[in-house]
This record gives C-alpha cells, structure tokens and sequence, in this order.
C-alpha cells in the first residue's frame, strides 16, 4: 500500500501523462517483482528537468499497489540545508522498528531525526559516525521489509539535504536478498553523478514526434505545430505541455534556450497573470519549504496578504494545497517563482518567515534569517552557530559545515571568523566533503589573525590532506604546524609528526622523513600523556624503518606495542587506529598481533565506517602475511568500498595495490591486471609512491608465478629502480629474493649472487626475522652454502607468521634437494609447499611445487578445478561472525549488510562447508586455520 504524506508526492498533475517509456516502464515493473520475490534491486532516473522522472515514479507507485508499501522522499531547494529533512521523510512511517536496532544505530538514528536528546550528552567524537545512521538507515528499512515489500522512492536527489542522501545511497548498495525496490531520480549535472555512478541507472532522453503529438494531442494544435513544438521542446515532455499551453513560445528558434530555462521562462509567464498578494502569497509558501499551513498564514499576514490567496494560484493549476501544506506542481515552477522574485524582496520576506516560525525551530530560523542578511550581523551569526552545534549533535556534518560558513561570513569580528571557519572545515571533513573542507581550511589559514587559530587550520588541513588530498601538502603542512606547536604543546606537536611520519610512509620520502625523526626525538620527552609517548615511538620507530635503520626502528615499535595497553591509545576513538601499526610493521608472531583484531572489532561496533578504510586495509595486509589471504582479499575490498564511500582516496588507492598483489600471487590474472590499473590510475593522483612500489612488487610476482621469468625479471628491476630513486633504504620493500630466484632461472648467476649478497646487508641492518629469513633463501638460492641457509632460513620463519614466505622456501629447498638427489628429503618440504599454497590458493606457486614434488618421483593428485568450492571473502567473514556466537542482526551491524544478506551468504556457508548448523560452524572455526581468527 502506499502512504500518505510522501507517497502522495506525485500528484494529478503528472499522473496518467506517461507517454512512451515502454522499456523504463518495463524495468520499473521487473524490479518490482523482484521486490515481491525477497530480491533487492536499485535503479537511478537520470534526466534533465522536465523529461519524466517523476511522471515515471508516480507510474511505480501505482504499480506498487496494492502488496508493495511505499516510502517517499522528494528533495527540495528550501528543505536542502535542513539536517535529515529527506530522510525524516523517507523513514516516518517505519520508525516503529527503531528499538529493533542495535543501540549504537538506535541512539545514533534517534538523534538525526531530533527522536530525542543526545543520549551521551556530546557531540560524536570521531570521524565516520555519520555512518551510523546510514548503518541504521540500512537495518531499519531491512527490519522494515521483513513484514511487507517495500518501494523506496526518491525524487530530486540532487535538492535532497547531503546527509540524507549518503544514507540513502548507503542503504541501496548493501540490499541484495531484502523485498526492497530503491528507485532515484536526480538530474544530471546537478553534482550527483559520481555518488550514483556504481548504481544502475536509466538515463530518460526527449519523446519521439510521434509519443509529443500523443501527448499534446487536446490541445488542437496543427501538425506543423506539433512538428514544431518537437523541435523547440527537445521532446522534453513538460516544456512539451508548457507550450501548447503557450503557443507563443513556439516561435522560440531551436537551440537559443535550455529546454529548463524555456520550461521556467513558461512558468513564469502565468505567474505574471496571477494578482500581486496571490503572487506574494505564493512566493512565501516557494521560500517557506515543508512548513504546515499555519506557519504559512503567520507569515502571509505580516507579508501584508493572507493564505486565502494560494487559491488563486491553485485555480491555476500551480499549486495543490493540502489540509496541513502547499505542494507545487513541480520543482521548476517553485525555481521560477523564487527567481523571478527581486533580491532584496526575497531578503524581507525570508526575515519574515523566520519571525513566523514556530520557537523550536532552530535549522528554519537559521536558514532564513541567513538567507535575509548581507555582511556581518552578530544576531544571526548567534543562530547560526547554534544551529551548527545542533546538526554536528546528529551528525549531520555537512549540513553543519554549510551553517558554519554562513556563520564566518556573518561575523564581524575577524579571530571569530576564522574560527567558524575552521569548525566549518572539520565538520565538511567528518561529513565526507573532503574537496570542500580543504577548501575551508585554506580560507582559514589566509584569513586567521592570529598564530593560534592558523596553526590548527594548518594542522587540520594537513591531517585531512593525508586522508583525501595531496600527501605532498600534508607532509609539508603538518611539519609546518609542528613546529611553532611543540614550544608549547608538545603533545600536539607529536600527534601532528605522527601523522607527517605516515604521510611520508605514503610518499616514500626518506629525506622528509629523517627531518621528523629528528624532531620526534626533540620534543617527545616533554609530552606529558602516554597516548602521545606512545604513537612518537610508533611514528619515529616506522620512519626510521623506511630509511634504513631498521633495528633501531623495530626495537621503538616494540616499546610502543608492549605500553599500548598501560596507556589511553586504545580508549580514544580518534587515535586508536595507532595500536595496529605496530604488530602489522614488526612483522612478528606474538600476542601482540591480537590488537589488530580488537581495534577493527570496536569500529565495527561503533559504527564507525569513516575509520574503517584505514583500519582494514592495515588488517588486510596482516592478513596477506599469515595464511589468511580470503580473509585479507575481504578486508581490501571492504576497505576499498568504504574509501570510496567516505571520500579517503589514500587508502583507497593503497587498499587497490595491496589487492592487486594478492591476485598476482593467486594467479588471478585478469582480476589482477584490472585491480592493478586502477591503482596505478589512484597512486599517481595521490602521489602515493609507497603503493606505486607494491604494484611493480605485484607485477613482478604475477610474471614469476607464470612462469615468465624474464618479464619478472624487468619487473623487480623498476621496482628497485623506484625504490631507489625514491631514496628508501628498506629492506621489506625490495624484491632481491624474488629476482636472484629469476635470475637463476634465466642463467645469471653471476648477477644472483650479487643481489642476494647484497640484499643480506640490508637485512641483517633491519634485523628482524621476516627479512633475515628472505635474506638466507636468496642467498642459498645464488648457491651460497645452500644446506647451511635453507636450514637457517627456515628456523627465522619460524618466528613470523607469513606463510607464504615460508613456503616460497620450502619450494626452493626442495627443488635443491631434488637436484642433490635426495628425493625423500625432497618430498617431505615439498608436500608442506603444496598444502600451504593450496590453503592459500595461490595456483601458480601451487602448481609449480606439484611439478618438483612430481619430479622428486612422488605421484602429485591434485584436486580436480571445482572439486571443492573454497569461502569467498565474504562468506569468511559471516562464517567468523556467526561461529563466534553473534545473531544474525549482530552480524549484519557489524558488516553493514542486511539480516537477509547475512542469512544468504551463511546458506552457502553451510553448502561449501557441508554442515547445516552454527554448532558445527563454531567447530569447524577451532580447526580451521583461515576461519579460526575472530572477524575483524
């Protein structure tokens, strides 16, 4: 069934004017099948203004009827700036499920929507909790649909308020097995093509002569009228209408108006007809938005008429009012009216509705009182900051950022100014608008009076740089703000070379990175909090890693991991990402490594999808060095769409890399070269030189696994070419191993041994069993004391959890034992090759183990290819969850995935697994190596 209130937004006015459209018609009903089915699908109308969209939802709605319930959303120029107007909308009907949430999503949702007071009695403390709501948004509608399908509509996304539509959209990418139908319209260009362009789209163009002759065919126009109107109109169906409304407007020559600005200029003309308190009267319900008819009438009466004269304007067929609101007949008449209307008439009037407003209405009052000043006004900048406090509560964070600007612009005084405006750049930052807050802050950093406030504008900047930026500005605006900082907060100071440090990670900046070393050791032993001592000896202990004093660097990473529990690291939301660099940079086993595990697991329960990209894709790579690879493809990929989603184009591009040289060593050779492309298309945006080097590493693996060691051998050559233009001196980011393994298969052994000789220095500089243990395979490999090195090799194995290494090895031993003809020997490392790389599915280092195994005169099976069906990331992921003892609702919150999701990838859990109960899955995750670790 269809609601009342939103699902009666499409009115008379477009409703049985559906001409043409046979195929979009046909789209919309199959996607509504597969609503009534418990399938879920999304689609965006595209299209200019006038061209149908809502003609074409107003046709869904009907054909909803009468076992689809429909929710309703429109968005609109008055309503864009007012925190969750279009959502509030959306979910009204459905808000009897909020209880059903998990707290976090209720309280977070509850508060958006002004259900209730700030629970904690704060603001959100981190970057990404907007993302609650959309997680909440998600559970609701999924909650929602387990009792009756629904149809999400969504008009005019492109006037909808920004929070609302990251939810929305949110919402419609993670519904696969829900009874859920999203159906968007938005005009193209309006600055939402790219949060749309992963969905599936319908992009409406202009009506045949034929289907504008069908259209118009009552108004008693000639052919050669019609033939004109086809022309003049672009077959836009509403100019279409307008101008056999207006024959006038046939004489337009083709071409010399946008068919929107020829549809407006219609508008315009029978608003000229109407009297002037009906035209005053209309213009105060265009400006007032989504208000009730009393607030209307208040304001109509100071504006010197009265409502009775909106009747005027309805005989005209502009506007519809309803028992408690006006609607206009269609956005563009609204646009027409408010355009037509003279400046400084606009100004008074949007004072006088401020005056009508009902007393709690904070967003409205701000909105126009602003929207009724020029210059400085300190009354109105007052409201406007109240305002920005009250969205940043309910984490609409880009509504608060637009309020703090308006509130800089609005102040008289110029330190108060230019800390709006920083305010202004932390909200836009905390709501995904990175482009816009560095915008922000480099208007802050021109215009701030005093060294104070320009240094945490400079700070800021730098820090949102790092994130979704230029890592080259980051790093030279966060040495910039640390330095005049540290005389008198040098705990800020560390925090801020902290993240300097990581951005120079990023960049492979050893000389830039030497200079934060060197300050690090100049004011971390006056910091007076633990959190700051302890991410110093991170960042210094990471940067010195990266410029070759690895030993040094290793031993400060361990200081900061065995105190990370002792201090307030791991409590503080915004810095706690910190604890898991340190297991994920030593390369070491040990229960260390668990933090990984836990700060990922808090995230997730708070919902804190902003800080997630980050967190996962350094839980990605831990995993990538165990022999947990599904689990690490999963937590890329997590990582890449969550990057996408919040705008953090860093780790976007360094999760893309870290993919792309997992599928190189799997094999997946197509996948990989597709993945490699567009991180090599994101590093190069983002100057992010540390991820360049991993794609020549990723290049050069895929060619060795294929066998191609030639290519290979090129391969590692740029890459060492990089790394050492770049002036890196580490020994982990160096492919010497690998080449002295393809340099002896191509017949250089003079060569190998030279670089393996070579790459023992580095090593044994760095110190730490992962590079020592590479270091003793390349130079068994080059044939220095081969039975010696192997043995040693393997014993520093021992001490590091990467699989792969391990087995790279034993590949290697064995072979050697095979050609020492000692075939039993041989064996024995060769079968532990094979079942590692196997587990791993990396099917060329698989396959080329098999061989020597064959060779050595053991009889290989192998499976045969689809004899098993292995867990995709996915999946991996609910097995985790599930076995661990969560509900499915639990599960689904900490994925952000629906309960339905979660209950389809669990069924092809227990297919794969051949298992059909949670019990059996919770035994199957003690024994099984990939699935044993808790999710994370």
């Amino acid at each position: 069934m269809a609601d009342q209130g939103p699902g009666a937004l499409w009115t008379g006015y477009i409703r049985g004017m559906l001409v043409g459209r046979a195929r979009e018609t046909s789209a919309m009903l199959t996607l509504l099948e597969r609503a009534r089915h418990g399938t879920s699908g999304a689609v965006v109308v595209l299209g200019e203004a006038g061209i149908g969209k809502s003609t074409l939802l107003a046709q869904a709605v009907d054909a909803a009827a009468p076992d689809i319930r429909v929710l309703a959303t429109s968005g609109a120029v008055p309503e864009r700036e007012l925190p969750f107007a279009g959502l509030a909308q959306l979910l009204r009907p459905i808000l009897g499920h909020l209880d059903t949430l998990p707290a976090v999503q209720s309280e977070a949702l509850a508060q958006a929507l002004a259900l209730r007071a700030g629970g904690r009695g704060e603001a959100p403390t981190g970057p990404g909790e907007r993302f609650a709501i959309s997680a909440a948004t998600l559970g609701l509608v999924s909650r929602a649909a387990e009792d009756e399908p629904l149809l999400l509509l969504v008009d005019d996304l492109h006037h909808l308020d920004r929070p609302s539509v990251d939810a929305i959209l949110f919402t419609a990418r993670r519904l696969l097995t829900d009874a859920v139908a999203v159906v968007v319209a938005a005009r193209v260009g309006e600055g939402v093509d790219d949060l749309v362009a992963d969905l599936d789209t319908i992009e409406l163009g202009g009506l045949s002569r034929e289907e504008c002759s069908t259209l118009v065919a009552t108004r008693g126009l000639s052919s050669t009228q019609v033939e004109r109107l086809h022309v003049v109109s672009g077959g836009n169906p509403l100019a279409a209408l307008e101008m056999a409304r207006t024959p006038d407007l046939l004489a337009r020559d083709p071409g010399t108006m946008p068919v929107p600005r020829l549809i407006e200029e219609a508008f315009a003309g029978r608003l000229d007809a109407l009297a002037p308190q009906a035209r005053t009267a209309m213009t105060v319900a265009a400006l007032a938005g989504d208000v009730d008819l009393g607030t209307i009438a208040r304001a109509c009466v100071a504006a010197g008429c009265a409502l009775s004269d909106l009747g005027e304007a309805e005989n005209a067929e502009l506007i519809e009012v309803d028992p408690d609101r006006v609607r206009f007949l269609h956005p563009l008449m609204r646009a027409s009216l408010v355009q037509a209307t003279e400046p400084s008439v606009r100004r008074r009037l949007h004072r006088t509705i401020a005056g009508a407003l009902p007393p709690g209405d904070l967003d409205r009052r701000a909105l126009h009182l602003s929207a009724s000043t020029i210059g400085p006004d300190a009354e109105v900048a007052a409201v406007l900051d109240a305002a920005t406090a009250s969205a940043a509560q309910r984490r609409a964070y880009a509504v608060a950022s637009g309020w703090g600007e308006r509130a800089a612009h609005a102040s008289d005084d110029p330190e108060e100014r230019a800390r709006r405006l920083v305010a202004a750049g932390e909200h836009a930052w905390l709501g995904g608008l990175a482009d816009r807050a560095l915008e922000i802050f480099g208007e802050a950093v021109a215009s701030a009076p005093t060294d104070a406030t320009h240094r945490r504008a400079l700070a800021l900047r730098g820090v949102v740089s790092a994130r979704c930026g230029s890592l080259v500005e980051a790093r030279d605006l966060l040495l910039e703000a640390s330095a005049p900082i540290a005389v008198d907060d040098p705990d800020t100071a560390v925090l801020l070379l902290a993240e300097a440090a990581y951005a120079c990670v990023y960049l492979c900046d050893a000389a830039a990175a030497r200079t934060v070393i060197a300050r690090l050791d100049g004011v971390q032993d006056r910091t007076e909090h633990d959190r700051s001592r302890i991410i110093g000896d991170l960042a210094g202990g990471i940067a010195r890693v990266i410029v070759g004093e690895g030993d040094e660097g290793a031993e400060r990473i361990r200081r900061a991991v065995s105190a990370s529990g002792a201090g307030d690291l791991l409590e503080d939301p915004r810095w706690r990402a910190w604890g898991l660099l340190g297991p994920m940079w030593l390369r070491e086993s040990g229960d260390a490594r668990a933090l990984v595990e836990a700060v990922v697991n808090d995230a997730r329960g708070q919902a804190a999808v902003g800080t997630l990209p980050f967190l996962l894709f350094h839980a990605a790579r831990d995993d990538a060095a165990t022999d947990r690879w599904t689990s690490a493809e999963a937590a890329y990929r997590e990582a890449i769409a969550l990057a996408r989603e919040s705008g953090q184009r860093t780790d976007e591009a360094i999760a893309h890399a870290g993919l792309a040289w997992l599928l190189a060593r799997r094999g997946r050779e197509d996948e990989m070269r597709a993945v490699a492309q567009e991180a090599e298309r994101l590093c190069v945006r983002s100057r992010l030189n540390f991820g360049k080097t991993w794609l020549r590493f990723a290049w050069g693996d895929l060619a060795a696994g294929l066998g191609q060691h030639e290519v290979a051998v090129g391969q590692y050559r740029d890459q060492q070419a990089l790394v050492r233009r770049l002036g890196v001196d580490d020994a982990d980011l160096s492919p010497a191993p690998e080449l002295v393994d393809c340099l002896v298969r191509v017949g250089d052994a003079t060569t190998a041994r030279t670089e393996a000789e070579a790459f023992e220095r580095l090593a044994e500089a760095k110190g730490q069993p992962w590079a020592r243990a590479r270091a003793h395979r390349a130079v068994a490999l080059a044939g220095i004391d081969p039975e010696e090195r192997y043995a040693a090799a393997l014993a520093e194995h021992a001490h590091s959890p990467d699989a792969y290494e391990r087995a790279r090895t034993q590949l290697a031993y064995g072979a050697y034992l095979r050609r020492e003809r000692r075939p039993s020997e041989a064996r024995d490392v060769l079968r532990e090759a094979v079942a590692t790389f196997d587990r791993l599915t990396a099917a060329p280092w698989a396959e080329q183990a098999s061989a020597e195994l064959a060779a050595s005169g053991e009889r290989v099976q192998r499976r045969a290819v689809g004899a098993e069906q292995p867990l995709t990331p996915q999946e991996i992921q609910v097995a985790r969850l599930l076995g661990d003892g969560r509900t499915t609702r639990e599960a689904a919150a900490a994925l952000f995935l629906s309960p339905k999701t979660v209950e389809y990838h669990l069924r092809h859990v227990y297919i794969k697994l051949g298992i059909s109960t949670r019990a059996e899955l919770a035994a199957r995750l003690s024994e099984d190596a990939e699935l044993r670790r808790s999710a994370g």
